[in-house]
């Protein structure tokens, strides 16, 4: 059986809960990108209502921001294409016709976009004029999830089916590294300091610790069951991991310390934390809606309700 038929089931594909929250930090634009729904709809905070949508091609996959433009990039792999949305005219400005099927992605300044082809474990490199892939680099088997580094020379690339994480020189795109983790690797997320990249492995239920310098696995912890998303707290203090079997999220604080967890919605995956680090907000696929944590009594403090199953949250610095 293809590969590309496991990524709608093992991989967990996801759509993506998208937060916009300026610096202080003041008021959120929460965008949720709906897989079954196929649209790009922002709701509010407080009251959950729906203020706008954007209507997309079918089962979204995965959105990255461009960090200097307010563009998101929105991957399609049953379509074999990728979305630019502008989210100032909240429109679809154009499709790019990707090979394979394109799952995670990653923006870098200037408007370089880098996708990864599930079932052909290569990443594509597109330049911003460009509407085909100018380059490929090979990955591991299943490239999942992208991440970019602050000062982007490298590309992490977490490889499900390799239970690795390949680090990628963005210069000249050669391998810097083939770091192997835990089992069925996925969701990844960098320290404020980008020191460390943290790892959530969904088969073995645990989060491997990369030093960044290094680019060694250093540290192994526990999380809970299906680890399938990662976000760390602006002052690097905590480590915040959904735990999708179990429907909560853990809480990793300190070295080998025993993970405090909160109870969320049905199936969580995606998770964002605001810039002032006193929220936190995951997707939650099942039960359709977004869990709000409050990250200083650890608890949930509301549900926003979403449509068509949420599957990943980011959050940007920019207003649209």
């Amino acid at each position: 059986m293809r590969r590309n038929l496991s990524w709608m089931r093992a991989a967990a594909l996801l759509s993506a809960c998208l937060v916009y929250a300026d610096v202080a930090g003041a008021a959120e634009r929460i965008y949720v990108l709906s897989q079954t729904g196929a649209k790009l709809t922002e709701i509010g905070d407080e009251a959950g209502d729906a203020l706008s949508s954007i209507a997309l091609d079918k089962a979204p996959a995965t959105l990255a921001l461009a960090p200097d433009a307010p563009l998101a990039y929105v991957t399609h792999p049953d379509l074999g294409s990728v979305s630019v949305v502008d989210l100032a005219e909240q429109r679809v400005l154009r499709t790019i016709k990707m090979p394979g099927s394109p799952f995670g992605v990653a923006v870098a300044s200037g408007g370089r976009l880098y996708v990864a082809d599930w079932n052909g474990d290569e990443i594509s490199v597109i330049e911003t004029a460009g509407e085909k892939p100018a380059r490929t680099v090979k990955a591991g088997r299943a490239p999942a999830h992208l991440l970019l580094t602050p000062n982007e020379k490298l590309l992490f690339v977490a490889n499900r089916e390799s239970n690795s994480v390949s680090a990628i020189r963005t210069e000249d795109l050669t391998i810097a590294a083939t770091i192997p983790v835990g089992h069925a690797p996925f969701a990844i997320a960098l320290s404020p300091d980008a020191k460390r990249l943290y790892v959530g492995n969904v088969q073995s239920g645990n989060v491997s610790v990369i030093d960044v310098e290094q680019l060694a696995v250093i540290e192994t912890r526990k999380s809970g069951a299906m680890p399938y998303g990662a976000a760390v707290t602006p002052d690097g203090a905590r480590v915040l991991i959904t735990n999708q079997q179990s429907g909560s999220v853990a809480v990793l604080a300190g070295e080998n310390g025993t993970p405090s967890s909160i109870r969320v919605g049905g199936y969580p995956e995606g998770i964002a934390i605001r810039a002032d680090g006193r929220r936190a907000y995951v997707a939650n696929w099942f039960s359709d809606d977004v869990s709000v944590l409050d990250l200083d009594s650890l608890k949930e403090i509301r549900r926003i309700k979403c449509p068509g199953g949420p599957r990943s949250v980011v959050i940007s610095h920019r207003k649209p």
